[in-house]
């Protein structure tokens, strides 16, 4: 129950708020004149054995990391870009020789000077295309019965002027031309030199066998003289062959 005043007694003004004090919820702000709170005591005035809190942590700026992915990313697009580039603008620069061994095979002088018309006409045959810069041919021996039957071995090789289609020449040149004289295809590895490379073949009568690779720029067939041999035999033969009578210049 609230005290009341005497009737008849003024009622008594409310005290002065003394100095430093603040009334609940009315105090003046900072702006008002308020004085601010006092900063907290230096690093020296800490209590002795309580570890001083960390400091914040710093900002760490993301601009170094995306910089650094963008530049690998550019790295990455540019490499893969000219390696594109080169790959589509690269040229075959290839040589073709007959040396005095090919293929584990020693030349055969006499049987070239007997197969000398042959093989005119091979060469002929080769130098139809205006694109051709020159042909190579050579008759090397095959002794060792492991890889089919003693026999002569041709070898054609040529160089281009002008860069082709490897696909195309294999497809035009010498799949077309064998599969009209009833010759069956089979494609094969080209070896470590790249290209493109082809067998065609008869396996029934007198079974035999010539195979060829194109690059862009080269080609060469291998041709034994003698029947018997299979697809497989002068596969091997061509590729141990072209490992001697090509270069890269």
């Amino acid at each position: 129950m609230t005290e009341q005043n005497p009737p008849g007694q003024p009622t008594s003004p409310p005290a002065e708020p003394t100095e430093g004090t603040v009334e609940s919820g009315v105090g003046p702000t900072a702006s008002e004149g308020a004085a601010p709170p006092p900063p907290p005591p230096p690093a020296e005035t800490a209590v002795e054995g309580e570890n001083p809190p960390p400091p914040p942590p710093a900002k760490s700026s993301r601009k170094p990391w995306v910089i650094g992915v963008a530049i690998v990313l550019v790295l990455l697009l540019v490499g893969g870009g000219i390696f594109a580039a080169l790959t589509i603008l690269k040229k075959d620069d290839h040589a073709i020789a007959t040396p005095s061994s090919a293929g584990g095979m020693e030349r055969d002088s006499a049987k070239e000077k007997e197969l000398k018309q042959q093989l005119d006409a091979a060469e002929k045959q080769f130098n139809e295309g205006k694109n051709v810069d020159y042909v190579r041919s050579a008759v090397y021996q095959q002794d060792d019965t492991d890889l089919g039957p003693k026999s002569s071995v041709l070898f054609l090789g040529a160089v281009l002027k002008a860069e082709q289609s490897p696909t195309k020449w294999i497809q035009d040149k010498f799949i077309k031309p064998a599969e009209s004289n009833g010759l069956k295809i089979e494609k094969i590895s080209a070896g470590d030199g790249g290209g493109k490379a082809v067998c065609a073949y008869l396996e029934t009568g007198q079974k035999g066998a010539i195979c060829a690779w194109a690059t862009k720029d080269s080609i060469g067939e291998v041709v034994p003289v003698t029947p018997g041999y299979t697809r497989q035999q002068v596969a091997k033969l061509m590729l141990d062959v072209r490992e001697d009578v090509e270069s890269t210049e």
